[in-house]
């Protein structure tokens, strides 16, 4: 299927001289827009783009349906049933949620979270804010999209229902006598050629059944994978200080940040305190900090710098190497060649980092070579800086996955037990792996889904979910917590910690031990009261690694080798899906990725300036080479990416994710190598003629705002004040004959705001948001309530790039009531634009006479339930909506609604409620204030009356409720 976007290549070359030369600030979301050509006016004409929906586009929208979307079930296999409770459980209210502080697993941490139930049903995840690792942060309730995501991935129906042998279903006494006969036979020897391979891990109490293992099989070795590259972090502070340790950056401490190739501010498990610490940093009275970022592909913490340089990745080491020179780093001899512009930021970081002294930081990004990794260290040390602390390791790791694939090749490896780890498809060397693996001659794996890696084994463990078992975990500050089920298992698995019981033939009952008790047992040392206190809580307290002394060594370094590469290829995790194993999920699917807002697959990320040397558009089909491997996949032509490095992104193409994942996108794993995992030169990029579709939200509801995006600098420190009255065309409502109590506003700060999406799901999981599939997301049938624009200026080839959140304006003087024929949208006294659902006939008028295109349709019946039990993730405060409907951003009513009640329960003055809106519990950076305005101690007031306030499409008179707060510059010679 091809793209219904414009497919319209720009002239570049001209649009690059016009955007260089462009007088004032000029703004752009895609390069067609930048171009002003015809056909694309005519696309943003348009009310949503496209309306036919081809036969396949109903399959996409049945496929996301029917699986892991919101209409994931109750009814899982097993011997245990979901019914409703016949005795009333203490302390439970119906239609009130009850709320289990737990803890999610997030690339071998826990993230911190407390989960909503309703009725026995978890609906919604959001942070625990007295968990100590959020102490301090701007907004301690907050929580990533990917960990938000983990209640929807509770009812996928895809997940293993029973065991199975030999990719076929089997019962558990069957997998029960199959391990109990091999461990018998591995006792006999001791268990020599028993492997172990797990991911990272930071559980005590799997730590401590992996040493009751390996101590009943005193020759098993373990083994760890880790997908994402966390192996490279610690043998980067082996090689600085001689041990491993975990590194701390404490951002809200340094006034300068020097950023080598390392998206700190992006996803990752510590996204949220270091977006929170340099959130409190920025609204801080320390002083401003700076960023300076070399990079080769936009990120999210490029887009926050004060300079950034858009470089090479194999170059960045030569940064590095230079910027410890100049800087006097012991171990660093000899110049880096570098050109005009490198030297010229190097010049500026080190001369920045002289000045900050001990309020210097430098990070180093997790891909870049370990050698590079290690003298941002030193470079640290050299400083002297406050913004870094050192633990002892906080993830456990075996020995290598290299190592185990070799001795796999060799027939020495009798059994390998895999937990919940899938090499087969996210190894570097997949292919190797899996032939490897078939030589092994007994093969036991774990997991949640019979995925790639389970396809290739004998037996096939289903694993329950965190939500479903008991566990535990250390967060990124080593704090344990709690994981504990809010519902018993749907689909009959069981948790990893009963399987390894299995294994150790720990003494219990069942063949698989409670695994409370074997949780239990690791925390023996706690008291009944304490243990209860941490249930309660989350965690156990004093519990977070302490901070050691370390001082690096004094051996020379490795200098870097200069590349004379014409073109390498950069891979790396997939903002959303990470390194795949959520792309079952279609809430994570179908969240535009942070920069270029594309959904529904990846590609191969290029920039304007290759595009125009071989006259490629987006969705143009290259064959990517590399030595013997190669791989085809489109392009997208990415403002900001450096000219001589293409992007690719990890976590595409799974074969065994599941209805929603199978097939999406392009695997780009066969380019990797053991060698070089992140980083290939020497690449060639061929046009194959071919065209494949490029599923991106940037070109969905454009607003026309000239200036979407405002400054304000030391010289001009104030806008123009909000007109609260200005003319409007618009008539008059008529007055509801009462005060309101509350006149409901929001306002969003730009220059907190880093594009993380947190607010998206937030909105999704609490509002009942339902995805659509592919084809309806290119259709411009995103459902989302809220979106986070990305907004270019200047340049294409080294533009800012900004994000703005646009929710629902609640306008006072709004069109869409006007544009109604049947008064389905209305204004409430205290200042909301509701929707009334079952009046709506579906004309889309108020959508067409809405300036911000906020408004969402549902085409086809998105979320309508194919079963009594499938609507298990709703929330039930919320309607669910039906087909031929609209909806939109309602500032969440429903809690506006509960807090009123309360209000008037305990006595309380109704007008003084305290509400939190879904998207502003999620923002990990307190960029979005929500409140009465008419309360002028509060913060939305406040916000209103800030000199930086300013309103979208002020002229047009609608006197929206939700205005902004414009970004902050520096002045000359500060950035």
């Amino acid at each position: 299927m091809t793209s219904r976007s414009p497919s319209l290549p720009p002239d570049l070359a001209a649009l690059s001289e016009r955007l260089g030369q462009a007088d004032g600030r000029r703004f752009w979301r895609v390069l067609e827009e930048a171009a002003d050509s015809a056909p694309f006016q005519r696309y943003l004409a348009a009310e949503f783009p496209g309306f036919a929906l081809p036969e396949t586009g109903r399959r996409g929208v049945l496929r996301a349906m029917a699986a892991s979307v919101l209409l994931a079930g109750l009814g899982g296999c097993g011997p245990e049933e979901a019914v409703p409770y016949v005795v009333q459980p203490d302390g439970a209210v119906p239609g009130r949620p009850r709320f289990y502080a737990t803890a999610i697993p997030f690339e071998g941490h826990v993230q911190p979270v407390l989960a909503q139930t309703q009725e026995g049903r978890p609906t919604r995840l959001d942070g625990n804010p007295d968990h100590p690792l959020w102490r301090g942060m701007a907004n301690p309730a907050a929580l990533d999209p990917i960990t938000q995501a983990a209640v929807l991935q509770l009812y996928d129906p895809d997940r293993s229902p029973t065991p199975r042998y030999r990719d076929r279903p089997a019962g558990w006494d069957a997998l029960v006598r199959a391990v109990e006969e091999r461990c018998a036979s591995w006792a006999a020897d001791g268990g020599r050629g028993v492997r172990l391979l797990t991911g990272p891990l930071s559980s005590p109490t799997l730590r401590r059944q992996i040493a009751g293992l390996r101590a009943k099989f005193p020759g098993l070795r373990w083994h760890s994978h880790d997908p994402l590259g966390s192996d490279g972090v610690e043998a980067a502070s082996v090689l600085a200080f001689g041990r491993p340790l975990t590194v701390h950056r404490r951002v809200e401490r340094a006034g300068l940040v020097v950023s080598l190739e390392d998206d700190w501010l992006g996803p990752g498990p510590a996204q949220l305190r270091d977006a929170g610490g340099w959130a409190a940093r920025r609204r801080g009275g320390e002083g401003r900090q700076r960023l300076l970022i070399a990079e080769s592909a936009p990120t999210m913490t490029g887009a926050q710098a004060d300079r950034r340089l858009a470089v090479a990745s194999a170059r960045v080491p030569l940064l590095a190497w230079a910027l410890g020179r100049v800087l006097g780093v012991a171990g660093v001899e000899g110049d880096a060649v570098l050109g005009e512009a490198e030297r010229e930021w190097v010049h500026a970081a080190a001369e920045g980092l002289r000045t900050a002294g001990p309020r210097g930081l430098v990070t180093a990004g997790p891909f870049l070579p370990v050698a590079t990794q290690a003298l941002a260290h030193r470079i640290n040390h050299a400083l002297g800086t406050g913004a870094i602390i050192h633990t002892a390791p906080i993830l456990a790791r075996g020995e290598s996955l290299a190592n185990l694939v070799a001795d796999m090749e060799r027939g020495v490896v009798g059994g390998l037990i895999l937990l919940d780890t899938n090499p087969a498809y996210d190894a570097p060397e997949a292919g190797t792996f899996a032939a490897a693996l078939e030589r092994v001659p007994f093969r036991l794996h774990a997991g949640s889904h019979a995925d790639e890696t389970a396809t290739l084994c004998h037996w096939h463990a289903p694993l329950a979910h965190p939500l479903e078992s008991w566990s535990d975990g250390r967060a990124v500050d080593g704090t344990a917590s709690v994981v504990q089920p809010a519902i018993r298992p749907l689909f009959g698995g069981k948790s990893v910690h009963a399987v390894l019981a299995l294994l150790t033939g720990e003494p219990s009952a069942d063949p698989f031990a409670d695994p409370f008790a074997l949780v239990r047992a690791t925390w023996d040392g706690l008291d009944d009261a304490a243990w209860r206190e941490a249930l309660d809580r989350g965690f156990i307290a004093g519990t977070a690694e302490a901070e050691v002394a370390s001082t690096p060594l004094d051996t020379a370094l490795p200098p870097p080798v200069a590349e004379t590469s014409a073109l390498e290829v950069t891979i790396r995790p997939d903002p959303n899906l990470r390194a795949g194993a959520a792309a079952n999920c279609a809430w994570l699917q179908e969240l535009p990725t942070p920069v270029a807002k594309t959904v529904w697959g990846n590609h191969a990320a290029i920039a304007p300036a290759l595009a125009r040397a071989r006259g490629l558009a987006d969705g143009d089909e290259v064959e990517l080479a590399v030595g013997e491997r190669r791989l085809r996949l489109p392009v997208l032509v990415q403002p900001g990416q450096v000219a001589d490095s293409v992007a690719l992104t990890l976590g595409h193409g799974r074969r065994r994710a599941g209805r929603v994942g199978d097939g999406v996108g392009v695997d780009v794993g066969p380019l990797r190598k053991d060698s070089s995992p992140w980083t290939r030169t020497g690449a060639t990029l061929t046009r194959t003629g071919g065209r494949t579709a490029i599923f991106t939200t940037q070109r969905h509801h454009g607003m026309g705002e000239a200036e979407p995006i405002r400054f304000v600098t030391p010289d001009r420190p104030a806008l123009p004040p909000i007109d609260e009255a200005p003319p409007s065309l618009h008539p008059d409502r008529p007055s509801p004959g009462i005060a309101p109590a509350n006149a409901w506003a929001m306002a969003i700060d730009t220059d907190l705001c880093i594009g993380c999406n947190a607010c998206v799901t937030a909105c999704q999981a609490e509002n009942n948001t339902p995805p659509v599939g592919r084809e309806q997301a290119e259709m411009g049938r995103v459902m989302h309530w809220l979106r986070v624009d990305s907004y270019y200026e200047g340049p294409a080839e080294d533009p800012a790039i900004h994000a703005l959140p646009v929710p629902c304006m609640q306008c006072e003087k709004a069109p869409c009531e006007i544009g109604c024929p049947v008064n389905a949208t209305v204004h409430s006294p205290d200042g909301i634009n509701e929707q009334v659902y079952n009046r709506c006939i579906g004309t889309r008028t108020c959508s067409s006479y809405c300036p911000y295109k906020v408004r969402r349709f549902n085409f086809f019946e998105y979320a309508k339930p194919r079963d009594p039990l499938t609507a298990a993730q709703y929330n039930p405060e919320v309607t669910v909506r039906a087909r031929g409907v609209m909806e939109k951003c309602n500032y969440c009513i429903q809690r506006i609604a509960r807090a009123r009640q309360d209000a008037k329960r305990d006595g309380r003055d109704p007008a003084a409620l305290a509400v939190t809106t879904a998207c502003q519990a999620a923002c990990p950076t307190q960029a979005i204030a929500f409140g009465d305005k008419n309360d002028p101690a509060s913060a939305v007031a406040q916000a209103r009356r800030d000199p930086r306030a300013y309103a979208l499409l002020e002229e047009v008179g609608t006197r929206p409720r939700t205005t902004y707060l414009a970004k902050r510059r520096p002045g000359a010679g500060e950035g």
